[in-house]
């Protein structure tokens, strides 16, 4: 376990080793909250990350669904729509 401090404004500075292991930067939201007297810290994931890979940008993103499920709502409304 490391022990930090903290700095006169209570700032926490999280160490390069730590920011590693987790693949946090600057940059990177976090959530904070106080759970049986301990203080919790957990980075947030972002909804939506991008890359590029072979030159080509690609994005990767925790799903919203079950993709069949909301394929086939909208497949019914569009027949609806094209129906009425």
């Amino acid at each position: 376990m490391e022990q930090i401090t903290l700095d006169q404004f209570g700032c926490v500075e999280i160490p390069e080793k730590i920011r590693q292991q987790l693949g946090i930067n600057h940059e990177t939201k976090l959530s904070l909250k106080v759970e049986n007297g301990q203080l919790i810290i957990k980075p947030l994931k972002s909804e939506l990350e991008t890359y590029y890979e072979d030159g080509i940008l690609v994005f990767k993103a925790e799903p919203i669904g079950n993709a069949t499920t909301i394929i086939d709502e909208l497949r019914t409304e569009r027949t609806n729509e094209l129906t009425s």
